[in-house]
């Protein structure tokens, strides 16, 4: 009796990357967006939370910096 080896477990997401829509685990394309699912895993966020902030900081500092050359022109 020969047992077939059982398929490895999908790196497929819950939902799609691009517009979050659900999608199944047999899905190739993502049925909102029309998005290619093939090779797409989990994967983490674009943004978390303390990138947000030092990003934030940066165009704070930038801000200030242009502020302070048009008043310094003035």
């Amino acid at each position: 009796m020969s047992s077939l080896p059982e398929p490895a477990p999908s790196s497929r997401v819950d939902s799609c990357p691009l517009c979050g829509a659900p999608v199944t685990a047999n899905e190739d394309r993502c049925p909102e967006c029309n998005m290619t699912l093939a090779g797409v895993g989990a994967r983490p966020a674009a943004f978390d939370r303390q990138s947000l902030f030092y990003w934030a900081g940066a165009l704070l500092v930038i801000y200030l910096v242009v502020l302070a050359i048009v008043v310094a022109a003035r």
